[in-house]
């Protein structure tokens, strides 16, 4: 998943986060620089004292959360989580400036993933063997990098706090009147197709072992499967990414059903989750054989595609433009999409200095109407190149203020692509906050945005400081089934006055029902429109702001809402969800709304008791979203 996507298995966040199965009193009296001195004895030596030892079987990581989120646990673990963050850096930084070589570290660091059941031997040096150059590389350029700085920006959260100033940075925004944009007068609509996360394994086999205990499975060459645990034709609902036939039909389906698509998003990640055994040569594979597919199939069809978090190699890291080493730059997957793109046709040759430069484009598919596809990629926690450049990477969200004054100026609505949403806890704070920014300053123009990231089917409202709704972001869901849901398309009708979207369709199959009839293609249905499934009259601002509200309090929409995120998917449904744990997922669409100001505006409050009730729910809510930044 998405912001869950990053799996603990990149073996420094994975080292730091290894106390999710820890009680708070178990870390609370160890001591950074103690803990940090005690691994740096260790690595030194090659000694296990009885003290090192003690701390290792307290943090030993028990196996059936090797796979799990951090982020779905307890709140109050957040204190010993950035202890051994803080800990375990601080001892490697201080080894390497005392001159310990690469190897030498890379060897503990795979001992110590081992010694701390993070993951299996095989999958701890290979993630290594990936990310250890890039940290190196950036704790070596930067010799005022601080242990606390690279935790704070990995777990950043009150307990866990990011306090280097280089992090806090704006944006120039200047102008803040909001020009009137003319509509243009006609009652065309048009057809946008989505399509996300695809996650295309091709090592994927039926009947492979869906039980192997890394962080993907149903995999040649993975372990014995026994009858109770083989992978299913079309794919599986466990931790299993999508195979080729799959694919192949689902872009097919999406083609012949809707003749009348004017143009696809496709809103990235086309690698698959096997993190500790990807490659440059495999990673260009996969990215050819899919766009290859996609631009066959839908031909003349204008596509705009996005970077996937997945795509570079390691997953997660965008270098800047300077980074030319071969072992740490992400120029080759830069410079071979700008290719493709461009030599498809789905983009003009003037996108490819912005790809290029930072994976980022702009395109005006008709007079009064632009596209921005964005890198959001770069505010990932877990790109470690944030380390290296915290300030506005790539010059990515000054460059948006800049397209979207010149929309403003030649009369443009706007549509957003990005593939990290911003309502993700995974992003950096500071690139949150100036993006929401610069969304409320241009919110009179951009009519919507399209993510991926997270494979749930999910909607982000963005309100401002008044507690109105200025915009909202969709969530393409995913073609994987990674993990426990079925795979989907969107369809959204596009009002082409001003270009808001007016319904979307989502479409679907069941895996478990496809899996049955595997000499068959899998049964794709509508499993609802936006409008008819909530009963709403439009998908204006008040609309969205009523059906939120209306969302929270009535149990029966709350189902819905519940069951549609989840896709219908079996697997995920049958487990405990009460009305809380319902609402907690409907939390997250609420985006940039101040906990003080939140009962302003409330649509159909009757009584002060409902007030004060709502205010309870939607308090709690924010001070979720906004305070609990991992």
């Amino acid at each position: 998943m998405n912001s869950k996507m990053w799996y603990n298995t990149l073996i420094f966040s994975a080292l730091f986060l290894s106390v999710n199965c820890l009680t708070t009193n178990s870390t609370t009296d160890v001591d950074v620089s103690s803990f940090a001195e005690e691994i740096m004895l260790w690595a030194n030596s090659s000694q296990t004292s009885e003290l090192f030892m003690d701390i290792i079987q307290n943090l030993k990581f028990p196996t059936e959360l090797q796979n799990s989120d951090f982020k779905t646990l307890a709140a109050g673990l957040y204190i010993p989580i950035c202890t051994i963050c803080t800990g375990t850096l601080k001892a490697f930084i201080d080894l390497r400036r005392k001159g310990e070589s690469e190897e030498n570290i890379r060897n503990n660091v795979i001992k110590l993933c081992v010694l701390l059941n993070i993951q299996k031997e095989e999958v701890c040096r290979g993630v290594v063997d990936l990310n250890l150059p890039i940290i190196l590389y950036i704790v070596d350029s930067r010799p005022n990098l601080e242990a606390s700085t690279m935790c704070g920006v990995v777990l950043e959260s009150k307990s866990c706090p990011l306090n280097d100033t280089e992090f806090e940075w704006s944006i120039d925004i200047t102008n803040n009147t909001h020009t009137t944009i003319i509509e243009n007068n006609t009652q065309e609509q048009i057809k946008v197709l989505q399509l996300s996360d695809i996650h295309y394994d091709p090592l994927y086999e039926p009947d492979g072992n869906t039980k192997c205990g890394e962080p993907v499975c149903c995999r040649k060459g993975q372990n014995k499967t026994d009858v109770t645990s083989a992978a299913g034709f079309w794919g599986d609902y466990d931790s299993c990414d999508t195979p080729w036939h799959a694919i192949v039909d689902v872009i097919n389906h999406a083609k012949v059903t809707h003749q009348d698509i004017d143009f696809v998003y496709f809103t990235g990640d086309i690698i698959d989750h096997g993190v500790w055994e990807t490659s440059k040569e495999g990673n260009i594979q996969s990215l050819r054989k899919i766009y290859n597919e996609i631009h066959d199939v839908f031909n003349d069809t204008a596509v705009y595609p996005i970077f996937g978090n997945h795509e570079p190699n390691p997953l997660n890291q965008f270098a800047p433009q300077n980074i030319t080493q071969e072992n740490l730059t992400t120029n080759w997957v830069y410079e071979l999409l700008a290719d493709l793109w461009i030599a498809y046709k789905w983009l003009p040759e003037s996108t490819r200095p912005t790809i290029l430069k930072g994976g980022y484009y702009t395109v005006t598919p008709r007079k009064g109407f632009r596209v921005i596809a964005l890198n959001s990629n770069v505010c990932y926690s877990y790109n470690w190149w944030l380390w290296y450049t915290p300030r506005d990477p790539d010059d990515q969200l000054q460059w948006l203020v800049n397209v979207l004054s010149d929309a403003e100026k030649n009369n443009e609505f706007v549509h957003i692509l990005s593939h990290i949403p911003a309502n993700s806890n995974s992003c950096l704070s500071t690139w949150r906050r100036e993006y929401l920014r610069i969304i409320n300053r241009f919110t009179h123009i951009i009519k919507a945005e399209f993510n991926g990231h997270t494979h749930n089917d999910e909607i982000a409202i963005f309100y401002n400081s008044d507690s109105k709704v200025i915009n909202v972001a969709w969530n393409g869901g995913s073609v994987t089934t990674y993990t426990k849901l079925n795979p989907n398309y969107k369809v959204y009708t596009v009002n082409s006055s001003n270009y808001a979207v007016t319904d979307y369709e989502n479409w679907m199959y069941d895996l478990g029902s496809a899996n049955k009839h595997n000499d068959t293609t899998p049964a794709w249905y509508v499993s609802y429109s936006f409008k008819k499934e909530y009963n709403l009259p439009d998908l204006s601002a008040n609309s969205l702001n009523n059906w939120l509200y209306e969302t929270l309090r009535n149990d029966t929409l709350l189902d819905k809402y519940y069951r549609n995120f989840y896709k219908l998917a079996q697997p995920s449904l049958v487990a405990s969800c009460d009305v809380n744990c319902k609402r907690e997922l409907l939390h997250r669409a609420i985006v940039g709304i101040e906990p003080s100001n939140i009962m302003k505006n409330v649509a159909h409050i009757g009584e002060l008791w409902l007030g004060w009730a709502l205010a309870s729910v939607i308090g709690q809510a924010i001070n979720t979203s906004w305070t609990r930044s991992l």
